[in-house]
Order: structure tokens, then C-alpha cells, then sequence
């Protein structure tokens, strides 16, 4: 959970709402719709993340090849 864990301090850092923080006021307040979306958004992002740095790998390293 670092990922909410980094949104939340920078959110805080830079005083700006966002979506780390909603997320620790729904838990706060067992919220478990928006705790549950939260979540889904958060590994969205991971997934498509690491699924956009596979694909830039493949096309930076030409070793790399799909077979």
C-alpha cells in the first residue's frame, strides 16, 4: 500500500484534496463503498502502469522481443 501511502503524503506536502486522503477519511469513517472503489482506482493504476512500462521496455531494449 505505499502507493497510498505516497498519494497521502504528498497530498499533504502540497495541501491538495485528493483521492489518498478521501480514502483515509472513508476508512476513518468505515465507508466500505468508497474504501472499496478507492482500492479498485489505486490497483487500476498499478496494473496500467505496469503494464505501460512493459510495453516501453519492448520498444527501448531491442533484446526484449515477443515471441
Amino acid at each position: 500500500m505505499s502507493t497510498l501511502s505516497g498519494s497521502v503524503a504528498i497530498e499533504l506536502v502540497f495541501n491538495r484534496p485528493g483521492i489518498g486522503r478521501l480514502l483515509i477519511d472513508a476508512i476513518a469513517q468505515r465507508d466500505y463503498a468508497v474504501i472499496q472503489g478507492g482500492v479498485l482506482v489505486f490497483a487500476g493504476f498499478v496494473v496500467l502502469i505496469n503494464l505501460l512500462m512493459d510495453l516501453v521496455y519492448v520498444v527501448v531494449d531491442p533484446r526484449v522481443r515477443v515471441k
